[in-house]
Protein backbone atom coordinates (compact mmCIF):
# COMPACT_ATOMS: atom_id res chain seq x y z
CA UNK A 1 0.00 0.00 0.00
CA UNK A 2 3.05 2.55 -0.29
CA UNK A 3 0.95 4.85 -2.61
CA UNK A 4 -1.65 5.01 0.06
CA UNK A 5 1.29 6.23 2.07
CA UNK A 6 2.54 8.27 0.00
CA UNK A 7 -0.99 9.93 -0.11
CA UNK A 8 -1.56 10.12 3.29
CA UNK A 9 1.47 11.76 3.83
CA UNK A 10 1.11 14.53 0.68
CA UNK A 11 -2.29 15.16 2.41
CA UNK A 12 -0.56 15.85 6.08
CA UNK A 13 2.29 18.44 4.25
CA UNK A 14 -0.95 20.23 2.37
CA UNK A 15 -2.60 21.04 5.46
CA UNK A 16 0.43 21.92 7.09
CA UNK A 17 2.73 23.98 4.57
CA UNK A 18 -0.54 25.79 3.52
CA UNK A 19 -2.78 26.02 6.47
CA UNK A 20 -5.64 24.44 4.07
CA UNK A 21 -7.94 21.61 3.87
CA UNK A 22 -8.05 19.05 1.13
CA UNK A 23 -12.32 18.97 2.33
CA UNK A 24 -12.03 22.76 0.90
CA UNK A 25 -11.46 21.57 -2.56
CA UNK A 26 -14.91 20.81 -4.04
CA UNK A 27 -16.16 17.09 -5.26
CA UNK A 28 -15.42 18.16 -8.62
CA UNK A 29 -12.00 19.11 -8.24
CA UNK A 30 -11.20 16.17 -6.81
CA UNK A 31 -12.96 14.28 -9.34
CA UNK A 32 -10.74 15.81 -12.38
CA UNK A 33 -7.35 14.95 -10.20
CA UNK A 34 -8.85 10.87 -9.68
CA UNK A 35 -9.58 10.99 -13.16
CA UNK A 36 -6.01 11.84 -14.24
CA UNK A 37 -4.78 9.01 -12.34
CA UNK A 38 -3.83 5.55 -13.20
CA UNK A 39 -6.27 2.71 -12.03
CA UNK A 40 -4.13 1.01 -9.70
CA UNK A 41 -3.90 4.51 -8.23
CA UNK A 42 -7.61 4.75 -7.81
CA UNK A 43 -7.88 1.38 -6.32
CA UNK A 44 -5.29 3.23 -3.62
CA UNK A 45 -6.87 6.19 -3.28
CA UNK A 46 -10.64 4.18 -2.05
CA UNK A 47 -8.22 3.96 0.90
CA UNK A 48 -7.39 7.04 1.82
CA UNK A 49 -10.60 8.41 3.75
CA UNK A 50 -14.05 7.64 3.64
CA UNK A 51 -15.06 10.59 1.13
CA UNK A 52 -12.50 9.44 -1.37
CA UNK A 53 -14.24 6.40 -1.30
CA UNK A 54 -17.59 7.06 -1.61
CA UNK A 55 -17.02 9.51 -4.32
CA UNK A 56 -14.78 6.69 -6.36
CA UNK A 57 -18.06 4.23 -5.92
CA UNK A 58 -20.45 7.13 -6.69
CA UNK A 59 -22.47 6.42 -10.54
CA UNK A 60 -21.20 9.79 -11.42
CA UNK A 61 -18.04 9.05 -10.98
CA UNK A 62 -18.25 5.53 -12.06
CA UNK A 63 -20.17 6.62 -15.69
CA UNK A 64 -17.35 9.32 -16.24
CA UNK A 65 -14.18 7.03 -15.53
CA UNK A 66 -15.49 4.61 -18.18
CA UNK A 67 -15.62 7.35 -20.29
CA UNK A 68 -12.15 7.83 -19.85
CA UNK A 69 -10.91 4.91 -19.48
CA UNK A 70 -8.17 4.11 -21.98
CA UNK A 71 -8.60 0.28 -23.53
CA UNK A 72 -5.40 -1.84 -22.38
CA UNK A 73 -5.16 -5.91 -22.23
CA UNK A 74 -6.39 -8.70 -19.56
CA UNK A 75 -4.56 -11.91 -19.47
CA UNK A 76 -6.22 -15.11 -17.77
CA UNK A 77 -3.27 -16.98 -17.05
CA UNK A 78 -2.16 -20.92 -16.31
CA UNK A 79 -0.92 -22.22 -13.31
CA UNK A 80 2.21 -23.66 -13.78
CA UNK A 81 2.18 -26.04 -11.15
CA UNK A 82 -1.45 -26.84 -11.64
CA UNK A 83 -1.12 -27.07 -15.74
CA UNK A 84 -5.18 -28.09 -15.40
CA UNK A 85 -6.26 -25.06 -13.76
CA UNK A 86 -6.03 -21.58 -14.02
CA UNK A 87 -4.20 -19.15 -11.65
CA UNK A 88 -5.35 -15.37 -12.29
CA UNK A 89 -6.74 -12.32 -14.58
CA UNK A 90 -3.61 -10.43 -14.99
CA UNK A 91 -3.87 -6.66 -16.46
CA UNK A 92 -0.78 -6.42 -18.40
CA UNK A 93 0.62 -2.86 -18.75
CA UNK A 94 2.64 -1.53 -21.23
CA UNK A 95 5.86 0.50 -21.44
CA UNK A 96 6.71 1.57 -24.70
CA UNK A 97 10.82 1.56 -23.89
CA UNK A 98 13.46 2.07 -26.97
CA UNK A 99 12.71 -0.01 -29.98
CA UNK A 100 10.57 -2.45 -28.03
CA UNK A 101 7.91 -2.79 -25.55
CA UNK A 102 7.76 -4.02 -22.46
CA UNK A 103 4.85 -5.97 -21.16
CA UNK A 104 4.21 -6.66 -17.63
CA UNK A 105 1.53 -6.42 -14.89
CA UNK A 106 1.11 -4.89 -10.95
CA UNK A 107 -0.17 -6.85 -8.11
CA UNK A 108 -2.64 -4.62 -7.09
CA UNK A 109 -4.45 -4.87 -10.46
CA UNK A 110 -3.99 -8.75 -10.50
CA UNK A 111 -6.42 -10.96 -9.39
CA UNK A 112 -5.24 -14.64 -7.68
CA UNK A 113 -8.54 -16.51 -9.03
CA UNK A 114 -7.15 -19.95 -6.47
CA UNK A 115 -7.76 -18.09 -3.25
CA UNK A 116 -11.47 -17.86 -3.71
CA UNK A 117 -12.65 -21.18 -3.03
CA UNK A 118 -15.17 -21.37 -5.95
CA UNK A 119 -12.46 -21.12 -8.50
CA UNK A 120 -10.14 -23.45 -7.12
CA UNK A 121 -9.45 -26.36 -9.24
CA UNK A 122 -12.17 -24.88 -12.08
CA UNK A 123 -10.98 -24.86 -15.82
CA UNK A 124 -11.63 -21.25 -16.94
CA UNK A 125 -12.10 -19.33 -20.33
CA UNK A 126 -12.80 -15.84 -20.61
CA UNK A 127 -15.78 -15.31 -22.92
CA UNK A 128 -15.67 -11.68 -23.54
CA UNK A 129 -15.58 -8.77 -21.77
CA UNK A 130 -17.40 -5.20 -22.14
CA UNK A 131 -17.30 -2.10 -20.07
CA UNK A 132 -14.84 -3.60 -17.32
CA UNK A 133 -16.96 -6.68 -16.79
CA UNK A 134 -15.88 -10.51 -17.82
CA UNK A 135 -17.36 -13.11 -18.71
CA UNK A 136 -15.81 -16.23 -17.26
CA UNK A 137 -17.09 -19.93 -18.18
CA UNK A 138 -15.77 -23.65 -16.18
CA UNK A 139 -16.45 -26.75 -17.13
CA UNK A 140 -16.38 -30.34 -15.23
CA UNK A 141 -17.12 -33.56 -16.74
CA UNK A 142 -21.20 -32.90 -16.85
CA UNK A 143 -21.75 -29.24 -16.78
CA UNK A 144 -20.89 -25.54 -17.81
CA UNK A 145 -20.82 -22.89 -15.11
CA UNK A 146 -20.74 -19.21 -16.02
CA UNK A 147 -19.75 -16.20 -13.94
CA UNK A 148 -19.74 -12.36 -14.53
CA UNK A 149 -16.89 -10.54 -12.57
CA UNK A 150 -15.28 -7.03 -12.38
CA UNK A 151 -11.50 -7.72 -11.23
CA UNK A 152 -10.85 -4.18 -10.71
CA UNK A 153 -13.65 -3.76 -8.06
CA UNK A 154 -12.95 -7.75 -6.72
CA UNK A 155 -16.55 -8.58 -7.78
CA UNK A 156 -18.46 -11.84 -9.15
CA UNK A 157 -21.47 -13.24 -9.50
CA UNK A 158 -22.43 -17.21 -10.45
CA UNK A 159 -25.24 -17.13 -13.30
CA UNK A 160 -28.41 -19.33 -12.30
CA UNK A 161 -28.27 -22.45 -14.16
CA UNK A 162 -29.04 -22.25 -17.85
CA UNK A 163 -32.42 -23.96 -19.73
CA UNK A 164 -30.41 -26.45 -20.93
CA UNK A 165 -27.53 -27.28 -18.63
CA UNK A 166 -25.19 -29.37 -21.09
CA UNK A 167 -21.21 -29.25 -20.88
CA UNK A 168 -20.63 -27.30 -24.17
CA UNK A 169 -21.32 -24.05 -24.95
CA UNK A 170 -20.85 -21.40 -27.27
CA UNK A 171 -20.34 -17.49 -25.67
CA UNK A 172 -20.58 -13.95 -26.65
CA UNK A 173 -20.82 -11.17 -24.22
CA UNK A 174 -22.27 -8.22 -25.08
CA UNK A 175 -24.24 -5.00 -24.15
CA UNK A 176 -27.66 -3.66 -25.76
CA UNK A 177 -27.28 -0.02 -27.47
CA UNK A 178 -30.72 1.19 -26.78
CA UNK A 179 -31.41 -0.99 -23.66
CA UNK A 180 -27.90 -0.62 -21.79
CA UNK A 181 -28.54 -3.95 -20.54
CA UNK A 182 -25.72 -6.40 -20.64
CA UNK A 183 -26.29 -9.76 -22.15
CA UNK A 184 -24.48 -13.28 -22.20
CA UNK A 185 -25.54 -15.35 -25.30
CA UNK A 186 -24.77 -19.11 -25.00
CA UNK A 187 -25.24 -21.23 -27.91
CA UNK A 188 -25.34 -25.16 -27.70
CA UNK A 189 -25.98 -28.28 -29.61
CA UNK A 190 -29.12 -30.03 -28.42
CA UNK A 191 -28.50 -33.77 -28.19
CA UNK A 192 -30.29 -35.46 -31.18
CA UNK A 193 -30.32 -38.35 -34.14
CA UNK A 194 -29.35 -35.79 -37.23
CA UNK A 195 -25.54 -35.54 -37.50
CA UNK A 196 -24.63 -32.84 -37.03
CA UNK A 197 -26.50 -32.03 -33.88
CA UNK A 198 -28.68 -29.20 -34.15
CA UNK A 199 -27.68 -25.55 -32.66
CA UNK A 200 -29.74 -23.61 -30.64
CA UNK A 201 -29.39 -20.45 -28.26
CA UNK A 202 -30.29 -19.05 -25.16
CA UNK A 203 -29.93 -15.61 -23.35
CA UNK A 204 -29.38 -14.16 -19.68
CA UNK A 205 -30.26 -10.39 -19.14
CA UNK A 206 -27.88 -9.47 -16.20
CA UNK A 207 -30.14 -8.65 -13.36
CA UNK A 208 -33.11 -10.77 -14.28
CA UNK A 209 -31.78 -13.92 -12.64
CA UNK A 210 -33.33 -16.24 -15.76
CA UNK A 211 -31.98 -17.50 -18.94
CA UNK A 212 -34.59 -17.08 -22.00
CA UNK A 213 -34.62 -19.70 -25.00
CA UNK A 214 -34.05 -17.98 -28.43
CA UNK A 215 -34.60 -21.19 -30.66
CA UNK A 216 -32.89 -22.53 -33.23
CA UNK A 217 -29.82 -21.56 -34.73
CA UNK A 218 -28.65 -21.53 -38.46
CA UNK A 219 -25.13 -20.46 -38.64
CA UNK A 220 -22.84 -23.64 -37.23
CA UNK A 221 -20.99 -21.43 -35.67
CA UNK A 222 -16.92 -22.04 -34.55
CA UNK A 223 -16.58 -23.04 -30.59
CA UNK A 224 -14.59 -19.51 -30.06
CA UNK A 225 -15.90 -17.01 -27.73
CA UNK A 226 -17.46 -14.28 -29.83
CA UNK A 227 -16.34 -10.92 -30.85
CA UNK A 228 -17.89 -8.10 -29.45
CA UNK A 229 -17.81 -4.91 -31.68
CA UNK A 230 -20.76 -2.15 -32.28
CA UNK A 231 -23.50 -3.78 -29.76
CA UNK A 232 -23.01 -6.71 -31.93
CA UNK A 233 -20.69 -9.99 -31.11
CA UNK A 234 -19.20 -11.67 -33.91
CA UNK A 235 -18.69 -15.54 -35.22
CA UNK A 236 -17.16 -17.46 -37.95
CA UNK A 237 -18.88 -20.64 -39.20
CA UNK A 238 -18.19 -23.06 -42.11
CA UNK A 239 -20.93 -22.96 -44.95
CA UNK A 240 -20.95 -26.58 -46.11
CA UNK A 241 -23.08 -26.19 -48.73
CA UNK A 242 -20.64 -23.10 -49.98
CA UNK A 243 -17.46 -24.46 -48.82
CA UNK A 244 -15.92 -21.49 -47.27
CA UNK A 245 -15.48 -19.43 -44.19
CA UNK A 246 -18.22 -16.99 -43.27
CA UNK A 247 -19.34 -14.38 -40.14
CA UNK A 248 -22.25 -14.21 -38.35
CA UNK A 249 -23.56 -11.78 -36.07
CA UNK A 250 -25.46 -11.56 -32.73
CA UNK A 251 -27.96 -7.98 -32.50
CA UNK A 252 -28.28 -7.81 -28.50
CA UNK A 253 -30.74 -5.20 -29.38
CA UNK A 254 -33.45 -7.07 -31.60
CA UNK A 255 -32.04 -10.32 -30.42
CA UNK A 256 -31.28 -12.06 -33.46
CA UNK A 257 -28.58 -13.68 -35.89
CA UNK A 258 -27.49 -12.06 -39.25
CA UNK A 259 -25.21 -12.96 -42.07
CA UNK A 260 -22.39 -10.66 -41.95
CA UNK A 261 -20.01 -9.40 -44.91
CA UNK A 262 -17.21 -11.60 -44.97
CA UNK A 263 -13.56 -10.72 -46.42
CA UNK A 264 -12.68 -12.29 -49.88
CA UNK A 265 -10.41 -14.89 -49.01
CA UNK A 266 -11.91 -17.72 -50.07
CA UNK A 267 -9.83 -18.58 -52.62
CA UNK A 268 -6.60 -18.14 -51.40
CA UNK A 269 -7.16 -19.68 -47.94
CA UNK A 270 -6.24 -23.22 -47.05
CA UNK A 271 -9.34 -25.12 -45.56
CA UNK A 272 -7.88 -26.37 -42.77
CA UNK A 273 -7.48 -23.66 -40.82
CA UNK A 274 -9.63 -21.69 -39.15
CA UNK A 275 -10.01 -17.97 -38.89
CA UNK A 276 -10.18 -16.19 -36.26
CA UNK A 277 -11.85 -12.70 -35.19
CA UNK A 278 -10.61 -9.32 -33.13
CA UNK A 279 -10.80 -5.96 -33.01
CA UNK A 280 -7.35 -3.47 -34.36
CA UNK A 281 -7.65 0.16 -33.50
CA UNK A 282 -11.69 -0.26 -33.72
CA UNK A 283 -12.08 -2.09 -36.78
CA UNK A 284 -13.36 -5.65 -36.83
CA UNK A 285 -10.51 -7.90 -37.86
CA UNK A 286 -10.09 -11.60 -39.52
CA UNK A 287 -7.24 -13.65 -39.39
CA UNK A 288 -5.76 -16.74 -40.90
CA UNK A 289 -3.36 -19.17 -42.30
CA UNK A 290 -2.46 -18.62 -45.86
CA UNK A 291 -1.60 -21.83 -47.91
CA UNK A 292 2.34 -20.98 -47.71
CA UNK A 293 1.68 -20.81 -43.54
CA UNK A 294 2.27 -17.34 -43.54
CA UNK A 295 -0.56 -15.10 -41.28
CA UNK A 296 -2.65 -12.69 -43.41
CA UNK A 297 -4.73 -10.39 -41.39
CA UNK A 298 -7.28 -8.11 -42.82
CA UNK A 299 -9.26 -5.14 -41.27
CA UNK A 300 -12.71 -3.99 -42.24
CA UNK A 301 -11.97 -0.07 -42.34
CA UNK A 302 -15.94 1.34 -42.26
CA UNK A 303 -18.14 -1.21 -40.01
CA UNK A 304 -20.55 -3.38 -42.12
CA UNK A 305 -19.54 -2.45 -45.46
CA UNK A 306 -17.50 -4.90 -47.44
CA UNK A 307 -15.76 -3.28 -49.94
CA UNK A 308 -13.67 -2.04 -46.85
CA UNK A 309 -12.38 -4.96 -46.28
CA UNK A 310 -8.57 -4.42 -46.86
CA UNK A 311 -5.66 -6.59 -46.52
CA UNK A 312 -3.38 -4.77 -43.41
CA UNK A 313 -0.61 -7.31 -41.96
CA UNK A 314 1.18 -10.44 -43.58
CA UNK A 315 3.34 -12.37 -41.47
CA UNK A 316 5.75 -14.67 -42.49
CA UNK A 317 5.93 -18.15 -41.27
CA UNK A 318 10.06 -17.58 -40.72
CA UNK A 319 8.97 -14.36 -38.09
CA UNK A 320 8.27 -17.44 -35.33
CA UNK A 321 8.50 -20.94 -35.17
CA UNK A 322 5.43 -21.63 -33.38
CA UNK A 323 3.13 -19.51 -36.03
CA UNK A 324 2.90 -21.90 -38.80
CA UNK A 325 3.36 -25.36 -37.48
CA UNK A 326 1.20 -27.77 -40.00
CA UNK A 327 -1.54 -28.74 -37.64
CA UNK A 328 -4.75 -28.54 -38.44
CA UNK A 329 -5.59 -26.71 -34.96
CA UNK A 330 -3.34 -23.99 -35.47
CA UNK A 331 -4.30 -20.52 -34.03
CA UNK A 332 -3.40 -17.08 -34.39
CA UNK A 333 -6.21 -14.11 -32.30
CA UNK A 334 -5.34 -11.11 -32.90
CA UNK A 335 -5.68 -9.43 -29.49
CA UNK A 336 -5.11 -5.40 -30.25
CA UNK A 337 -2.63 -2.42 -31.43
CA UNK A 338 -0.30 -0.55 -29.25
CA UNK A 339 0.18 3.08 -30.08
CA UNK A 340 3.19 2.30 -32.06
CA UNK A 341 1.40 0.59 -34.47
CA UNK A 342 2.81 -2.95 -32.97
CA UNK A 343 0.38 -5.73 -32.60
CA UNK A 344 -0.35 -8.06 -29.82
CA UNK A 345 -0.97 -11.58 -30.45
CA UNK A 346 -1.67 -15.15 -29.12
CA UNK A 347 -0.69 -17.81 -31.12
CA UNK A 348 -0.15 -21.64 -30.50
CA UNK A 349 -2.04 -25.38 -30.81
CA UNK A 350 -5.39 -25.47 -29.65
CA UNK A 351 -5.04 -29.28 -28.80
CA UNK A 352 -1.58 -28.39 -26.42
CA UNK A 353 -3.56 -25.80 -24.77
CA UNK A 354 -2.23 -22.25 -23.82
CA UNK A 355 -1.07 -20.13 -26.15
CA UNK A 356 2.27 -17.16 -26.02
CA UNK A 357 1.49 -13.67 -26.34
CA UNK A 358 3.58 -12.36 -28.74
CA UNK A 359 4.26 -8.27 -30.05
CA UNK A 360 4.46 -8.39 -33.98
CA UNK A 361 6.16 -5.23 -35.30
CA UNK A 362 4.86 -4.37 -39.19
CA UNK A 363 7.41 -1.75 -39.95
CA UNK A 364 10.30 -3.72 -39.01
CA UNK A 365 8.68 -7.38 -39.74
CA UNK A 366 10.23 -8.20 -36.42
CA UNK A 367 8.09 -10.22 -33.40
CA UNK A 368 9.00 -10.18 -29.39
CA UNK A 369 8.28 -12.78 -27.06
CA UNK A 370 6.52 -12.05 -23.64
CA UNK A 371 6.79 -13.91 -20.52
CA UNK A 372 2.78 -14.39 -20.54
CA UNK A 373 1.83 -18.07 -21.19
CA UNK A 374 -2.01 -17.61 -21.33
CA UNK A 375 -5.36 -19.39 -21.66
CA UNK A 376 -7.19 -16.11 -23.19
CA UNK A 377 -5.73 -12.99 -23.87
CA UNK A 378 -8.48 -9.62 -24.29
CA UNK A 379 -9.12 -5.99 -25.04
CA UNK A 380 -9.74 -4.37 -21.87
CA UNK A 381 -11.35 -1.52 -20.52
CA UNK A 382 -10.62 -0.90 -16.60
CA UNK A 383 -14.01 0.41 -14.79
CA UNK A 384 -15.70 0.68 -11.29
CA UNK A 385 -18.78 -0.78 -12.71
CA UNK A 386 -20.47 -2.40 -9.31
CA UNK A 387 -22.16 -5.97 -10.15
CA UNK A 388 -24.20 -4.66 -6.92
CA UNK A 389 -26.15 -2.69 -9.42
CA UNK A 390 -27.69 -5.65 -10.64
CA UNK A 391 -30.82 -6.47 -9.19
CA UNK A 392 -32.02 -10.10 -8.44
CA UNK A 393 -27.92 -11.10 -8.51
CA UNK A 394 -26.04 -12.47 -5.70
CA UNK A 395 -22.82 -10.60 -5.69
CA UNK A 396 -20.20 -12.22 -3.72
CA UNK A 397 -16.33 -10.67 -2.91
CA UNK A 398 -12.93 -12.42 -4.43
CA UNK A 399 -10.83 -13.29 -1.53
CA UNK A 400 -7.38 -11.69 -1.83
CA UNK A 401 -4.44 -11.88 0.53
Amino acid sequence: MENVRNLSITKGSFLNNHNASIQNLSDNHIIQILLKLPVKSIVCCKCVCRDWLNLITDSYFIKLHLSKSPECFMVLDKDYEEPRTTSSLKLVEIHEEHEHNHLHHDPITSLNLNLTPVFQNARLSAEGSVNGLICLSSSDSTIKKTYICNPITREYMILPKSINDTRDGIYGFGVSLLTSEYKVIRVYRKPSMRRPCPLYAEIYTLGTGQWRCLGPVTYSVYDFSGTFLNYHVHWNFYDCENRVEKICTFDFDNETFQLFPSPPVCLERDNKFRGTLGVLKGCLCYAYYTRTLDVLIWVMKEYGIENSWHKEVLIKQSISPFIGRSSKQSICFPIGCLKDGSILLVYGLLEFGPGKLLVYHPDTNTKEETEFIVVNAFNYRPSFVKLQNFESESVHKFLCR
